[in-house]
């Protein structure tokens, strides 16, 4: 059901994509079939009015608005309106289906030209040509002919968004087709490049250039042409030069300009208190959340290495900054929560400043993560274990064998798929992270208590009686498996995340260290996992179960408390900070109201479920189950 609906998602998104990628034709392609009034190109016309039949077709689920407007388009182009009007409402259209779709119109991080460079020698050189003039060897002939990015239409009027859908889906009826093997950063690195052709290195001093600062985010660079660009940066003469620096060193004025991570962090949350200041409220939050999600996370597994007490102390203060400004409080209050935060980070930067990855540091880290993941999950495949080992049905262990065997081979599978799988932003790893966490702890309550409902020995016996003389044991074989591989699945899905920014950060010298901690870690859990295995062999077959009871209950609490916790870094529900600031990561705890009221409720439900399965043992169950 989850994994459907992301899928609907992406189907959606995928629709919404291509009437931008059509709109964006029409825009600039609609000069060249009418002028004043009358066809001057019968294809072109006849191709403008494919393209909006086909965008009126995407478009029947989309908002009423667009729809709307999406006829007006239909009924001008019937009329053969002006270029200037058809540019104007395409355009308007298109912003409305990227705000309503949310559509991702800039890359996750700042584009790799080198990587860009390659991939337009292997897959664009042969018809673009080596430097893109639109006179490779398999473009001659071509109609129309391959694009040159150094025309000044192209150069000057096309954006890396229209690039990025130009390569994602193609062109229908051209020799364009679609890259579908290219995943997203691929796609960005190669649309950046094509934009960066038609400039050179000796136009640019890089160093006059690192003042721009923070105006120039990837967004803008992402979704505006040049003429956009110079319009909206700088005027005059020294505007040619400033956009060549940006086409062709866009991220390194970005790390000269803004800095690292963490100063990003703090541009973020001073942007966040100026919109507050100024009553924007929704952009003061999601720039509060962006500063946590896109400036903090991801050097979270470096700064918990160096000090966790600290890194956790951050990200509390952070959360302050978000509810203070949910919580419609004074601009002197927020300020002040930013000012703390800002304060923090600062403190963080010192922590990190000189901490170079040591190839023991990237072993450690490696092994840390796994151990801090593969603890909880192993833990509950353990107790499952013993208790299909108390069943005497080698059956059963074999089902619980391969649901967590199969969640580590997905876990690797994603692992290696990493750079095209997890190319969603920071706030949308959370969200996936909370929902898998929070259906766990569904499947746990119901496994615990039916492992309590059979602790008491008189039910178990009747129970093994009847499952023993009944072979109709398939489903619950199913559910134990599914268990194991859903709780190993979690802490993979979330390690992969982990260790992926891990290995970026590592580099390429310590990656034999960083893959090292991972194999020592997985062997420290096998002689752990033995250990525990042997040590439960003691233990009666009731109060194994009551146990097993009690842990699986107790990771439900756990689970619902970080669940909630990473839906709430999401952004997707508010954060009301409790009176305490007390948080211990190890019980799921954490200092804010939603997540304490969750694992209040899931505590109370537990119970009452337990005592549900007492009242059930009645004596005259007991009798019942004597005589048999």
């Amino acid at each position: 059901m989850l994994f459907s609906s992301f899928s609907s998602l992406k189907a959606n998104d995928e629709n919404a994509r291509m009437m931008v990628h059509l709109l964006d034709y029409i825009a600039v392609d609609y000069s060249a079939a009418v002028n004043q009034g009358s066809v001057i190109n019968a294809a072109e016309y006849s191709e403008m009015q494919e393209f909006i039949a086909t965008i009126s077709t995407l478009g029947e689920s989309a908002p009423a608005a667009v729809k709307s407007d999406i006829k007006v388009l239909y009924q001008l182009i019937e009329q053969k309106a002006s270029q200037e009007k058809i540019a104007s409402v395409s355009n308007s259209i298109k912003q409305k289906i990227i705000s309503s779709y949310k559509l991702e119109i800039a890359p996750k991080r700042w584009p790799n030209l080198d990587n860009g460079r390659e991939l337009y020698a292997l897959n664009c050189k042969s018809c673009h040509g080596e430097n893109g003039f639109g006179d490779g060897i398999l473009g001659a002939g071509l109609e129309p002919s391959p694009t040159n990015f150094h025309s000044p239409e192209k150069a000057n009027g096309l954006s890396p968004f229209q690039a990025y859908n130009t390569i994602r889906l193609g062109v229908d009826n051209t020799a364009m087709r679609a890259f579908d093997e290219l995943n997203d950063d691929e796609v960005w690195d190669l649309a950046f490049y094509v934009l960066s052709l038609p400039h050179t290195a000796s136009q640019v001093d890089l160093d006059e250039h690192t003042e721009i600062g923070f105006q120039v985010n990837l967004e803008k660079l992402a979704s505006r042409s040049n003429q956009e660009l110079k319009e909206s940066l700088q005027p005059g003469a020294a505007a040619e030069n400033l956009i060549s620096a940006l086409r062709l060193y866009p991220k390194e004025i970005a790390e000269k300009s803004q800095g690292d991570y963490l100063d990003q962090a703090v541009q973020y949350l001073k942007a966040a208190k100026t919109a507050y200041q100024n009553g924007d409220i929704s952009k003061a939050r999601t720039l509060a959340l962006t500063a946590y999600l896109e400036g903090v996370e991801p050097v979270e597994v470096q700064l918990r290495a160096n000090d966790a007490s600290f890194s956790a102390k951050l990200e509390g203060q952070l959360a302050k900054v978000r509810s203070s400004i949910e919580g419609g409080q004074s601009p002197e209050i927020v300020g002040a929560e930013v000012e703390a935060s800002v304060q923090m980070i600062y403190q963080a930067k010192e922590k990190l400043r000189n901490k170079t990855f040591t190839a023991w540091l990237a072993f450690l880290l490696s092994s840390s993560i796994i151990l801090r993941e593969g603890l909880e999950a192993f833990l509950v495949v353990i107790t499952i274990l013993s208790i299909v080992r108390a069943i005497k049905l080698p059956k059963a262990k074999t089902y619980v064998h391969a649901g967590w065997m199969s969640a580590i081979v997905v876990g690797f599978a994603m692992w290696l798929a990493a750079g095209s799988l997890f190319n969603f932003s920071g706030a949308q790893r959370e969200l996936m992270e909370g929902l898998i966490a929070l259906f766990a702890v569904g499947v746990l309550l119901y496994v615990g208590f039916w492992m309590h409902s059979k602790s008491e020995a008189g039910k178990w016996q009747a129970y093994v009686k009847e499952k023993i003389q009944n072979l109709a044991r398939t489903e619950n074989l199913i559910g134990l498996a599914f268990l194991s591989f859903l709780v190993v699945f979690r802490e993979a899905f979330e390690s992969v995340l982990f260790l992926s920014a891990l290995s970026l950060e590592v580099g390429d010298s310590q990656q034999a260290a960083f893959g090292g901690g991972i194999i020592f870690a997985f062997a420290l859990l096998a002689i752990i996992s033995v250990l525990i295995m042997r040590f439960s062999k003691k233990l009666p077959i009731s109060k194994l179960f009551k146990y097993s009871a009690l842990i699986i209950s107790g990771l439900a609490v756990i689970l619902t408390g970080k669940g909630l916790n990473a839906i709430q870094e999401a952004g997707s529900i508010s954060i009301s900070v409790l009176p305490i600031d007390l948080r211990i990561d190890a019980i799921g705890f954490y200092p804010t109201w939603e997540t304490a009221i969750g694992q209040l409720a899931i505590l109370i439900l537990v119970i009452v479920l337990w005592n549900f399965a007492n009242r059930s043992s009645s004596p005259k169950s007991s009798k019942t189950v004597s005589a048999q």
